[in-house]
């Protein structure tokens, strides 16, 4: 045996590294197992996500399906038919949506946004004042969880009744405060046939009014006029006009009020005023959190260096973190507004059940019928032709909210390019 071969067998082998460092084994074993469990957990969501998107898209192929034919220029410009459901509608609650969510967007964007301002914005010196901070803002996350229809009975006891301070509303007596918008009279048959005069009613709580001689009302176009008194067997007057405002002796009428489109009274009773704010309590801390997220998202740095310059929190506050902070709050607000559109629970609970009506809302009094409201009521019926025109305004909902979820994503990106 050579030299060479003996040395080359008295070398020893080469150890694997695995066996010369047994924590690197282990390490290279717990990162094959992380990347193996980080690609099953990356497919299981895929799946979960097809998984939802088939099952949405399964809810929408049979809407489609039972109601698409309903999507007719009937469906969006006519109202509700009892009798005849071939040519039912929905205008109606398409118009109380509308002023529903006005009302609750005029009540909880204002107040939302402000909350957040103060409290992301203003740090209180005081002990005491900050605990009510915290306190509030504990509050406002429990709020966020709360089921709408806890909101729907708040909003009866405070919107609807404002827990009796203004009396009640009941029919024809006007124990509410009425501020504005209403005049009220009694209606008392004239001579001249078909023709009525009216009374000014000067006391509220009397509901009907006896004829005992002459008295002051209005013409039909709200003249002034002087009311004359025929006692029956005298000679009864021959000239129209005159049998126009000439009532019989003893003769009673009962209240009539009109009202004004800025008719307002307190309590608010099942107006669309009170379906508005109920919604808008709904929403309130969504818009609260959405904007105190959009507000921390805000660099430090802005405020410091606005605060370097001499500016003042309010001002800080005015031109550097809300102008950073409005695509973000913009986004939260139209989302929040997409849940108050297809609310029907609180609206149900404040405004009833009642969808037979024609147009929109008269006076701010009013009542209305918005669109899950009506979605609500057609689906409850037997008849097969309402289920079709559920669907259908199912479909038109959904557009709807699809419209405000597309409105906060063109406004986001506006918002940040500029």
């Amino acid at each position: 045996m050579s030299a060479g071969q003996l040395r080359t067998a008295a070398e020893p082998k080469p150890v694997p590294a695995a066996l010369q460092n047994p924590d690197a084994a282990a390490q290279s074993r717990n990162s094959d197992r992380r990347q193996r469990n980080s690609r099953l957990f990356y497919w299981l969501c895929i799946l979960i996500a097809c998984l939802s998107v088939l099952v949405l898209g399964v809810l929408l192929l049979s809407i489609g399906v039972q109601g698409g034919h309903r999507l007719t220029p009937t469906l969006l410009t006519s109202a509700h038919s009892e009798l005849n459901p071939e040519v039912a509608g929905m205008w109606p609650s398409i118009v109380g949506s509308f002023f529903v969510l006005l009302v609750c967007a005029a009540f909880a964007i204002p107040l939302g946004i402000a909350t957040a301002v103060f409290l992301e914005e203003f740090q209180p010196k005081s002990a005491w004042l900050n605990m009510a901070r915290g306190f509030i803002q504990l509050n406002i996350a429990n709020l966020a969880g709360v089921p709408s229809i806890v909101y729907g009975l708040l909003g009866l006891s405070a919107f609807v009744y404002m827990f009796n301070v203004f009396g009640q509303i009941q029919v024809n007596e006007s124990t509410a405060w009425v501020i504005a918008g209403e005049q009220r009279f009694y209606q008392v048959r004239s001579l001249e046939t078909g023709q009525i005069v009216l009374i000014p009613q000067s006391d509220p709580t009397q509901s009907k009014i006896t004829i005992t001689g002459p008295i002051r009302g209005v013409d039909a176009a709200g003249n002034p006029v002087d009311i004359e008194v025929w006692e029956p067997g005298t000679p009864r007057p021959t000239d129209s006009e005159i049998k126009r405002r000439t009532v019989r002796l003893g003769a009673t009428g009962g209240a009539y009020s009109e009202r004004s489109w800025y008719f307002f009274r307190l309590p608010l009773g099942p107006s669309f005023l009170a379906g508005g704010l109920t919604l808008g309590l709904v929403i309130l801390p969504i818009v609260i959190i959405s904007s105190q997220e959009s507000l921390r998202a805000v660099s430090p740095a802005l405020r410091e260096a606005s605060s370097g310059l001499g500016a003042t929190t309010w001002q800080t506050v005015r031109f550097v973190s809300l102008p950073v902070a409005v695509p973000g709050i913009l986004t939260g607000v139209i989302l929040a507004m997409g849940r108050a559109i297809g609310e029907a629970a609180p609206v149900l609970i404040v405004l009833g059940a009642a969808i037979s009506k024609d147009s929109g809302p008269q006076n701010l009094m009013d009542n209305v019928v918005t669109m899950p409201l009506l979605i609500f009521d057609w689906a409850g019926r037997q008849q097969a032709t309402f289920q079709e025109l559920a669907a259908a305004a199912i479909i038109v909902l959904l557009v709807a909210l699809l419209l405000l979820n597309g409105a906060a994503i063109y406004l986001r990106q506006k918002m940040q390019q500029a």
